[in-house]
Protein backbone atom coordinates (compact mmCIF):
# COMPACT_ATOMS: atom_id res chain seq x y z
CA UNK A 1 0.00 0.00 0.00
CA UNK A 2 1.46 3.34 -1.10
CA UNK A 3 -1.00 5.57 0.77
CA UNK A 4 -3.51 5.52 3.58
CA UNK A 5 -6.10 8.29 3.75
CA UNK A 6 -4.10 10.08 1.05
CA UNK A 7 -0.82 10.00 3.05
CA UNK A 8 2.38 8.36 1.77
CA UNK A 9 3.16 5.03 3.46
CA UNK A 10 5.64 3.10 1.32
CA UNK A 11 8.78 5.06 2.25
CA UNK A 12 9.89 6.10 5.75
CA UNK A 13 9.98 9.77 6.64
CA UNK A 14 13.61 10.84 7.19
CA UNK A 15 14.62 11.69 10.74
CA UNK A 16 14.50 15.47 11.27
CA UNK A 17 15.29 17.08 14.62
CA UNK A 18 13.47 20.28 15.60
CA UNK A 19 14.78 22.15 18.62
CA UNK A 20 11.59 24.22 18.71
CA UNK A 21 9.46 21.30 19.98
CA UNK A 22 11.72 20.30 22.87
CA UNK A 23 10.27 20.99 26.35
CA UNK A 24 13.11 23.23 27.59
CA UNK A 25 12.88 25.43 24.49
CA UNK A 26 9.10 25.68 24.67
CA UNK A 27 9.06 26.50 28.38
CA UNK A 28 11.73 29.16 27.92
CA UNK A 29 9.90 30.79 25.01
CA UNK A 30 6.73 30.97 27.09
CA UNK A 31 8.72 32.77 29.79
CA UNK A 32 10.06 35.25 27.25
CA UNK A 33 6.48 35.78 26.06
CA UNK A 34 5.39 36.69 29.59
CA UNK A 35 3.31 33.67 30.61
CA UNK A 36 3.67 30.85 33.13
CA UNK A 37 5.01 27.67 31.50
CA UNK A 38 4.46 24.08 32.67
CA UNK A 39 6.94 23.22 35.42
CA UNK A 40 9.48 20.85 33.88
CA UNK A 41 11.53 20.52 37.09
CA UNK A 42 8.77 18.20 38.37
CA UNK A 43 7.17 15.21 36.58
CA UNK A 44 5.31 16.20 33.40
CA UNK A 45 3.79 14.57 30.31
CA UNK A 46 4.46 15.23 26.65
CA UNK A 47 2.80 13.91 23.47
CA UNK A 48 3.91 14.18 19.85
CA UNK A 49 1.22 13.57 17.24
CA UNK A 50 2.79 12.24 14.05
CA UNK A 51 6.14 11.34 15.61
CA UNK A 52 7.61 9.56 12.59
CA UNK A 53 10.69 7.53 13.53
CA UNK A 54 10.75 9.26 16.91
CA UNK A 55 13.99 11.24 16.73
CA UNK A 56 12.62 14.23 18.65
CA UNK A 57 11.07 12.07 21.37
CA UNK A 58 14.18 9.90 21.76
CA UNK A 59 16.34 12.96 22.41
CA UNK A 60 13.72 14.52 24.69
CA UNK A 61 13.28 11.35 26.77
CA UNK A 62 17.01 10.72 27.16
CA UNK A 63 17.81 14.29 28.22
CA UNK A 64 14.68 15.10 30.25
CA UNK A 65 14.21 12.39 32.92
CA UNK A 66 11.29 14.21 34.59
CA UNK A 67 9.17 13.87 31.45
CA UNK A 68 6.96 10.99 30.31
CA UNK A 69 6.86 10.95 26.51
CA UNK A 70 4.25 9.50 24.17
CA UNK A 71 4.56 9.30 20.39
CA UNK A 72 1.58 8.65 18.12
CA UNK A 73 1.88 7.63 14.45
CA UNK A 74 -0.17 5.41 12.16
CA UNK A 75 2.85 4.21 10.13
CA UNK A 76 3.98 0.82 11.41
CA UNK A 77 7.40 1.13 9.75
CA UNK A 78 8.06 4.42 11.54
CA UNK A 79 7.20 3.02 14.93
CA UNK A 80 9.25 -0.15 14.42
CA UNK A 81 12.32 2.07 14.06
CA UNK A 82 11.32 4.24 17.03
CA UNK A 83 10.61 1.31 19.37
CA UNK A 84 13.83 -0.46 18.43
CA UNK A 85 15.80 2.70 19.12
CA UNK A 86 14.14 3.31 22.50
CA UNK A 87 14.87 -0.27 23.53
CA UNK A 88 18.51 -0.16 22.44
CA UNK A 89 19.05 3.16 24.25
CA UNK A 90 17.30 1.80 27.36
CA UNK A 91 14.65 4.49 27.74
CA UNK A 92 11.93 3.79 30.30
CA UNK A 93 10.04 7.12 30.03
CA UNK A 94 8.82 6.78 26.45
CA UNK A 95 6.21 4.78 24.58
CA UNK A 96 4.84 4.72 21.06
CA UNK A 97 1.23 4.18 20.02
CA UNK A 98 0.23 3.04 16.53
CA UNK A 99 -3.03 4.80 15.71
CA UNK A 100 -4.33 7.51 13.48
CA UNK A 101 -5.40 10.70 15.21
CA UNK A 102 -9.10 9.85 15.05
CA UNK A 103 -8.48 6.57 16.84
CA UNK A 104 -6.19 8.17 19.41
CA UNK A 105 -8.72 10.92 20.11
CA UNK A 106 -11.25 8.21 21.05
CA UNK A 107 -8.98 5.79 22.94
CA UNK A 108 -6.63 8.10 24.82
CA UNK A 109 -7.28 8.67 28.53
CA UNK A 110 -4.00 10.45 29.34
CA UNK A 111 -3.53 14.17 29.98
CA UNK A 112 -0.53 16.15 28.75
CA UNK A 113 1.41 19.27 29.66
CA UNK A 114 2.69 19.45 26.08
CA UNK A 115 1.09 18.37 22.81
CA UNK A 116 3.15 19.01 19.69
CA UNK A 117 2.77 18.22 16.01
CA UNK A 118 5.34 19.15 13.37
CA UNK A 119 5.22 18.41 9.64
CA UNK A 120 1.73 16.91 9.90
CA UNK A 121 -1.15 19.40 9.82
CA UNK A 122 -0.81 20.65 6.24
CA UNK A 123 -0.37 17.14 4.88
CA UNK A 124 -3.32 15.25 6.39
CA UNK A 125 -7.05 15.25 5.72
CA UNK A 126 -9.48 17.68 7.34
CA UNK A 127 -10.86 14.72 9.30
CA UNK A 128 -7.44 14.05 10.82
CA UNK A 129 -6.98 17.77 11.54
CA UNK A 130 -10.27 17.76 13.41
CA UNK A 131 -9.06 14.72 15.35
CA UNK A 132 -5.88 16.56 16.34
CA UNK A 133 -8.05 19.28 17.78
CA UNK A 134 -10.18 16.73 19.64
CA UNK A 135 -7.02 15.40 21.27
CA UNK A 136 -6.05 18.93 22.31
CA UNK A 137 -9.55 19.75 23.58
CA UNK A 138 -9.77 16.51 25.55
CA UNK A 139 -6.22 15.90 26.76
CA UNK A 140 -4.32 19.19 27.25
CA UNK A 141 -3.95 20.19 30.90
CA UNK A 142 -4.55 23.72 32.22
CA UNK A 143 -1.48 25.84 31.38
CA UNK A 144 -0.59 23.08 28.91
CA UNK A 145 1.11 24.04 25.64
CA UNK A 146 0.06 23.11 22.11
CA UNK A 147 2.67 23.53 19.36
CA UNK A 148 1.36 23.49 15.78
CA UNK A 149 3.51 23.65 12.66
CA UNK A 150 1.88 24.19 9.28
CA UNK A 151 2.35 25.69 5.81
CA UNK A 152 0.80 29.09 5.30
CA UNK A 153 0.11 31.80 2.76
CA UNK A 154 1.54 33.78 1.15
CA UNK A 155 4.99 32.12 1.13
CA UNK A 156 3.78 28.60 0.32
CA UNK A 157 1.23 29.75 -2.26
CA UNK A 158 3.52 29.55 -5.28
CA UNK A 159 4.23 25.86 -4.59
CA UNK A 160 0.58 24.85 -5.01
CA UNK A 161 0.86 24.13 -8.79
CA UNK A 162 4.21 22.37 -8.24
CA UNK A 163 2.66 20.01 -5.70
CA UNK A 164 -0.33 19.45 -7.95
CA UNK A 165 1.87 18.39 -10.86
CA UNK A 166 4.03 16.10 -8.71
CA UNK A 167 1.07 14.38 -7.08
CA UNK A 168 -0.96 13.99 -10.28
CA UNK A 169 2.05 12.48 -12.08
CA UNK A 170 2.65 10.09 -9.17
CA UNK A 171 -0.93 8.81 -9.50
CA UNK A 172 -0.14 7.90 -13.14
CA UNK A 173 3.04 5.96 -12.34
CA UNK A 174 3.59 2.51 -10.87
CA UNK A 175 6.92 3.01 -9.10
CA UNK A 176 7.64 3.69 -5.45
CA UNK A 177 6.86 7.10 -4.03
CA UNK A 178 10.57 7.95 -4.15
CA UNK A 179 10.78 6.97 -7.82
CA UNK A 180 7.60 8.83 -8.67
CA UNK A 181 8.59 12.06 -6.98
CA UNK A 182 11.98 11.91 -8.68
CA UNK A 183 10.24 11.54 -12.05
CA UNK A 184 8.19 14.62 -11.18
CA UNK A 185 11.27 16.63 -10.19
CA UNK A 186 12.90 15.66 -13.50
CA UNK A 187 9.82 16.85 -15.39
CA UNK A 188 9.81 20.15 -13.48
CA UNK A 189 13.48 20.60 -14.32
CA UNK A 190 12.80 20.12 -18.02
CA UNK A 191 9.90 22.56 -17.88
CA UNK A 192 12.19 25.07 -16.21
CA UNK A 193 14.87 24.57 -18.87
CA UNK A 194 12.45 25.43 -21.69
CA UNK A 195 11.34 28.62 -19.98
CA UNK A 196 8.00 27.74 -18.37
CA UNK A 197 8.95 29.67 -15.23
CA UNK A 198 10.78 32.55 -16.94
CA UNK A 199 8.40 35.11 -15.42
CA UNK A 200 8.52 33.44 -11.97
CA UNK A 201 12.20 33.49 -10.96
CA UNK A 202 11.43 32.64 -7.34
CA UNK A 203 9.52 29.53 -8.43
CA UNK A 204 12.36 28.59 -10.77
CA UNK A 205 14.77 28.82 -7.84
CA UNK A 206 12.45 26.60 -5.77
CA UNK A 207 12.43 24.00 -8.54
CA UNK A 208 16.23 24.01 -8.70
CA UNK A 209 16.44 23.64 -4.92
CA UNK A 210 14.17 20.57 -4.99
CA UNK A 211 16.81 18.71 -7.02
CA UNK A 212 19.16 18.80 -4.02
CA UNK A 213 16.71 17.30 -1.52
CA UNK A 214 16.24 13.75 -0.28
CA UNK A 215 13.71 11.86 -2.42
CA UNK A 216 12.03 10.24 0.58
CA UNK A 217 11.54 13.67 2.18
CA UNK A 218 10.12 15.06 -1.08
CA UNK A 219 7.72 12.13 -1.38
CA UNK A 220 6.31 12.85 2.07
CA UNK A 221 6.24 16.59 1.41
CA UNK A 222 4.56 16.64 -2.01
CA UNK A 223 2.78 13.34 -2.73
CA UNK A 224 0.08 13.61 -0.09
CA UNK A 225 -3.42 14.11 -1.44
CA UNK A 226 -4.43 16.62 1.25
CA UNK A 227 -1.40 18.95 0.89
CA UNK A 228 -2.73 22.42 1.68
CA UNK A 229 -1.31 25.72 2.94
CA UNK A 230 -3.72 27.87 4.97
CA UNK A 231 -4.01 31.43 6.18
CA UNK A 232 -2.80 31.57 9.76
CA UNK A 233 -5.88 33.46 10.92
CA UNK A 234 -8.11 30.63 9.65
CA UNK A 235 -5.99 28.10 11.56
CA UNK A 236 -6.17 30.24 14.71
CA UNK A 237 -9.96 30.39 14.55
CA UNK A 238 -10.13 26.61 14.23
CA UNK A 239 -7.64 25.97 17.04
CA UNK A 240 -9.45 28.39 19.36
CA UNK A 241 -12.39 25.97 19.37
CA UNK A 242 -10.22 23.61 21.45
CA UNK A 243 -10.18 26.21 24.25
CA UNK A 244 -6.57 27.34 23.81
CA UNK A 245 -5.13 30.84 23.35
CA UNK A 246 -2.45 31.93 20.89
CA UNK A 247 0.70 33.06 22.71
CA UNK A 248 3.20 33.63 19.92
CA UNK A 249 5.69 31.68 17.84
CA UNK A 250 8.02 28.88 18.90
CA UNK A 251 10.44 30.52 16.44
CA UNK A 252 12.25 33.04 18.65
CA UNK A 253 12.96 35.44 15.78
CA UNK A 254 9.30 35.79 14.85
CA UNK A 255 8.41 37.13 18.29
CA UNK A 256 10.78 40.09 17.80
CA UNK A 257 8.56 42.36 15.72
CA UNK A 258 11.14 45.16 15.65
CA UNK A 259 13.55 42.82 13.83
CA UNK A 260 11.36 40.33 11.95
CA UNK A 261 9.07 42.94 10.38
CA UNK A 262 10.53 45.39 7.80
CA UNK A 263 11.04 48.85 9.31
CA UNK A 264 8.60 50.60 7.00
CA UNK A 265 5.81 48.23 8.01
CA UNK A 266 6.22 48.64 11.77
CA UNK A 267 4.33 51.97 12.12
CA UNK A 268 1.45 50.53 10.09
CA UNK A 269 1.44 47.42 12.26
CA UNK A 270 1.44 49.51 15.43
CA UNK A 271 -1.75 51.26 14.32
CA UNK A 272 -3.67 47.99 13.92
CA UNK A 273 -5.61 47.11 17.06
CA UNK A 274 -7.04 43.86 15.68
CA UNK A 275 -4.84 40.81 16.50
CA UNK A 276 -6.26 39.09 13.42
CA UNK A 277 -5.21 41.89 11.08
CA UNK A 278 -1.80 42.09 12.75
CA UNK A 279 -1.12 38.42 11.99
CA UNK A 280 -2.23 38.86 8.36
CA UNK A 281 0.12 41.82 7.95
CA UNK A 282 2.99 39.95 9.61
CA UNK A 283 2.56 37.00 7.24
CA UNK A 284 2.47 39.34 4.23
CA UNK A 285 5.50 41.29 5.45
CA UNK A 286 7.62 38.19 5.97
CA UNK A 287 6.26 36.30 2.97
CA UNK A 288 5.66 33.59 5.58
CA UNK A 289 5.64 30.05 4.19
CA UNK A 290 5.40 28.08 7.43
CA UNK A 291 4.50 28.80 11.03
CA UNK A 292 5.38 27.28 14.38
CA UNK A 293 2.51 28.55 16.50
CA UNK A 294 2.33 28.18 20.25
CA UNK A 295 -1.01 28.01 22.09
CA UNK A 296 -1.82 27.56 25.78
CA UNK A 297 -4.83 26.46 27.78
CA UNK A 298 -5.84 28.93 30.49
CA UNK A 299 -2.65 30.99 30.26
CA UNK A 300 -1.53 32.85 33.36
CA UNK A 301 0.04 36.17 32.37
CA UNK A 302 2.98 37.48 34.37
CA UNK A 303 3.03 41.00 35.75
CA UNK A 304 5.89 43.22 34.57
CA UNK A 305 7.87 42.49 37.73
CA UNK A 306 7.14 38.75 37.58
CA UNK A 307 8.17 38.70 33.91
CA UNK A 308 11.50 40.37 34.72
CA UNK A 309 12.12 37.92 37.57
CA UNK A 310 11.22 34.91 35.40
CA UNK A 311 13.63 35.87 32.63
CA UNK A 312 16.35 36.95 35.08
CA UNK A 313 16.44 33.44 36.53
CA UNK A 314 16.97 31.74 33.14
CA UNK A 315 20.45 30.31 32.56
CA UNK A 316 22.09 29.94 29.16
CA UNK A 317 25.06 28.20 27.61
CA UNK A 318 26.96 28.38 24.35
CA UNK A 319 26.25 25.49 21.96
CA UNK A 320 28.88 23.42 20.13
CA UNK A 321 30.33 25.23 17.12
CA UNK A 322 29.06 28.67 18.15
CA UNK A 323 31.38 31.68 17.75
CA UNK A 324 33.05 32.73 20.99
CA UNK A 325 33.39 36.44 20.22
CA UNK A 326 32.84 39.08 17.55
CA UNK A 327 29.86 40.47 15.69
CA UNK A 328 27.41 38.24 13.85
CA UNK A 329 25.42 38.25 10.65
CA UNK A 330 21.89 36.83 10.88
CA UNK A 331 20.44 35.51 7.61
CA UNK A 332 16.75 36.17 8.28
CA UNK A 333 13.69 35.68 6.05
CA UNK A 334 13.56 39.45 5.45
CA UNK A 335 17.29 39.85 4.72
CA UNK A 336 20.64 40.08 6.49
CA UNK A 337 20.71 41.63 9.95
CA UNK A 338 24.08 42.65 11.35
CA UNK A 339 24.64 41.94 15.04
CA UNK A 340 27.14 44.60 16.17
CA UNK A 341 30.39 43.41 17.71
CA UNK A 342 30.06 45.81 20.64
CA UNK A 343 26.84 44.04 21.66
CA UNK A 344 27.50 40.39 20.79
CA UNK A 345 31.18 40.00 21.54
CA UNK A 346 30.90 40.64 25.32
CA UNK A 347 27.87 38.34 25.44
CA UNK A 348 29.56 35.49 23.56
CA UNK A 349 32.79 35.86 25.52
CA UNK A 350 30.97 35.65 28.84
CA UNK A 351 28.97 32.60 27.77
CA UNK A 352 32.15 30.95 26.44
CA UNK A 353 33.51 30.98 29.98
CA UNK A 354 30.63 29.05 31.56
CA UNK A 355 26.82 28.83 31.63
CA UNK A 356 25.43 32.14 32.87
CA UNK A 357 22.09 33.52 34.02
CA UNK A 358 20.23 36.39 32.40
CA UNK A 359 20.67 38.31 35.65
CA UNK A 360 24.46 37.90 35.53
CA UNK A 361 24.60 38.83 31.83
CA UNK A 362 22.56 41.98 32.52
CA UNK A 363 25.50 43.28 34.56
CA UNK A 364 27.75 43.45 31.51
CA UNK A 365 28.33 47.15 30.77
CA UNK A 366 26.74 47.00 27.31
CA UNK A 367 23.45 45.71 28.83
CA UNK A 368 23.38 47.88 31.93
CA UNK A 369 19.82 49.21 32.28
CA UNK A 370 18.88 47.56 28.95
CA UNK A 371 17.09 44.26 29.69
CA UNK A 372 15.21 44.52 26.39
CA UNK A 373 18.45 44.60 24.40
CA UNK A 374 19.80 41.57 26.28
CA UNK A 375 16.56 39.64 25.81
CA UNK A 376 16.52 40.41 22.10
CA UNK A 377 20.20 39.47 21.70
CA UNK A 378 19.81 36.15 23.51
CA UNK A 379 16.73 35.21 21.50
CA UNK A 380 18.55 35.99 18.25
CA UNK A 381 21.43 33.76 19.38
CA UNK A 382 18.93 31.03 20.28
CA UNK A 383 17.29 31.34 16.87
CA UNK A 384 20.68 31.08 15.13
CA UNK A 385 21.59 27.96 17.10
CA UNK A 386 24.42 29.55 19.10
CA UNK A 387 22.87 29.66 22.58
CA UNK A 388 20.31 27.58 24.46
CA UNK A 389 18.57 27.83 27.85
CA UNK A 390 19.72 25.30 30.44
CA UNK A 391 17.50 22.56 31.81
CA UNK A 392 17.09 22.58 35.58
CA UNK A 393 16.31 19.59 37.82
CA UNK A 394 17.16 15.89 37.83
CA UNK A 395 20.17 14.80 35.79
CA UNK A 396 19.74 12.26 32.97
CA UNK A 397 21.25 8.76 32.93
CA UNK A 398 24.77 9.07 31.45
CA UNK A 399 24.69 5.49 30.14
CA UNK A 400 21.49 6.17 28.21
CA UNK A 401 23.02 9.37 26.83
CA UNK A 402 26.02 7.38 25.64
CA UNK A 403 23.81 4.82 23.92
CA UNK A 404 21.77 7.64 22.33
CA UNK A 405 24.97 9.14 20.90
CA UNK A 406 25.98 5.73 19.55
CA UNK A 407 22.55 5.32 17.92
CA UNK A 408 22.77 8.76 16.32
CA UNK A 409 26.22 7.99 14.92
CA UNK A 410 25.17 4.55 13.70
CA UNK A 411 22.27 6.13 11.82
CA UNK A 412 24.50 8.92 10.44
CA UNK A 413 22.50 11.68 12.10
CA UNK A 414 24.66 14.78 12.47
CA UNK A 415 23.45 15.67 15.95
CA UNK A 416 25.33 16.30 19.17
CA UNK A 417 23.40 15.62 22.38
CA UNK A 418 23.39 18.64 24.70
CA UNK A 419 22.16 16.99 27.88
CA UNK A 420 22.31 20.03 30.17
CA UNK A 421 19.93 21.84 27.81
CA UNK A 422 17.62 18.87 27.27
CA UNK A 423 18.19 18.99 23.52
CA UNK A 424 20.57 18.31 20.65
CA UNK A 425 22.46 20.56 18.25
CA UNK A 426 23.29 20.02 14.62
CA UNK A 427 26.98 19.22 14.30
CA UNK A 428 28.92 21.88 12.36
CA UNK A 429 30.26 20.57 9.05
CA UNK A 430 34.02 20.24 9.06
CA UNK A 431 35.82 22.39 6.52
Amino acid sequence: MKKKDGYVLDVPYPAHFHKEIQPVWLSSLVGFLGAVAPDITTPYSYCELGCGVGINLLIAAATNPQGQFVGVDFNEKHLAIARSAAQSIGLKNIRFIQEDFAGFAKSNNLFFDFIVTHGVWSWVSPLQQQSVMRVVAKSLKPKGLFYLHYMCHPGATRMIPVQKLLNELAHQLSGTSEQNVQAGIDLLGRLDEVGVFWDQPALSANVQALKQKNASYLAHDFLNDHWRPQHSVDVHRLVAQADVVYLGSADAFENLDNLSIPGGVQPLLANLSSPVLREVVKDLSRNQHQRRDLFQRNPVRLSTQEHLECVAAMRFRLLPGAPRSGGLSFATPIGEIQGPEEVFSPLLERLAECPTSFDELSRLPVFSGKPGLLSQSLQMLMWRGCVHPLREGEQPDPDALGRLTEWLEKNQLELAVVEDCGTAAHRPHEK
